[in-house]
Order: C-alpha cells, then structure tokens, then sequence
C-alpha cells in the first residue's frame, strides 16, 4: 500500500507519533533519505538566500539535520552552523553524522521550548517545517531578535494549510499568518520565494532597534 503524504513535508508532530511507536529510526531514514531532495529543493532554497561564505546560521528546528548540512556547504569551513533542536536524540544524530561528514564547521545546540540559547548572534535564523508548532511565537520571535547579527535574517519555510495531514493533525499554517505574526514581533518582511510547491518561503529583516 502507498502512503503519498508521506512524501510531503509532515514535521515534528509525525516524529513524535511515529517515535512513540518504536520507530523513530525509521523516521529519521525516512526524512533523511535522498529522494527527498525531488520535492524539497534544498539546494534551491539555500541558493535563494544567498549565504555568504564565512556566514553564521542557526538551523532552528534542525531535526536529524536534513538542512544543516546543505546550509554547512553554503557557509564554508570559515563559517558556522548552530543546528538546534530540543531533542537529545536528534542533536546525536547529528553529531554523529558530523563527525562522519568531517564538518567542524556544525555545532549541535541543546535548546528549550522557549530559548534557542545560541552561543552568539548570527546572520541568518533558518526554520524549516517547525514555525507551526511552536507555542506563543510572537514572543519568541520578538525575544530571539537579540540573537542576531546587524541585518540579521529569519528565514521561514513550512507547509500550507491544505492536504490530508495537516486537516487532521493541525499541521498548517498560512503565509499570512506567518506574516502578520513575524510583523506583530516587529520583523518586516524581505523577500517571499515559490520554491517548494507545498510550502510558503519567507525572509524577514531584523527588527530595527
């Protein structure tokens, strides 16, 4: 039997279920695996925001590091990438996979529901299918400001409120509502990207201070 939800875009909350089940190696193989690469567009979407080499970028959301190792290309060995996630069992995977890959330039970060507790500002906050499942992130949002860099950017990518998992778990959100959220923290909005066909692609400015 096939299950094409599957291969869209399903986030924390299918880890979690799946996890719960005994099968998070599964899942982890499962959102790693390179067929991925088709409807994702990772390179795509790195390439539209336009990473300088040297740069310093959090993975906030990192997961088993789907991301993390396409934005550790971009920035180069002079760079940094924080990949953060508030689950232990995910940052060993990536610590793992980093030590396997040779790349220095990953640092994995144990964070909290409400504190990415990144060690230093950065150029560039990615989140990629966590936005939605965060809690009260107006104030999240408005707090992490402080975690970036002069001209810092947050870029958001997550799926749109339609389909068959999102009707039945919650996992959606709309392009305007992340919008009119990220401004409600005091973000203005930079660019918006059509990359991903089931996903919005939006990069906010820094608040000014």
């Amino acid at each position: 039997m096939s299950f094409p939800f599957l291969q869209k875009p399903v986030g924390l909350l299918f880890l979690i279920i799946v996890g719960s089940t005994g099968c998070a190696e599964w899942t982890a193989q499962r959102f790693d695996d390179p067929s991925r690469d088709t409807w994702q567009k990772p390179q795509g979407v790195v390439e539209k925001l336009a990473i300088p080499p040297g740069g310093r970028v959090a993975d906030l959301g990192a997961g088993t590091g789907y991301f993390t190792w396409h934005l550790a290309k971009a920035v180069g060995s002079r760079g940094t990438i924080y990949a953060v996630e508030i689950d232990k069992t995910a940052l060993d995977a990536i610590f793992k996979e980093m030590v396997a890959r040779g790349t220095p330039n990953v640092r994995p970060v144990r964070a909290e529901p409400h504190d990415a507790r990144l060690p230093e500002p950065v150029d560039l906050v990615f989140v990629c299918d966590t936005y939605h499942h965060m809690d009260d992130r107006v104030a999240y949002f408005r707090s992490l400001a402080t975690s970036l860099r002069p001209g810092g950017r947050v870029a958001i990518l997550d799926a749109h409120p339609r389909g068959f998992v999102s009707g039945m778990f919650g996992h959606r959100i709309s392009k305007g509502e992340v919008l009119s959220e990220m401004e409600a923290a005091g973000y203005r909005l930079m660019d918006e990207f059509d990359v991903v066909e089931h996903q919005h692609f939006q990069v906010f400015a820094k608040p000014e201070s």
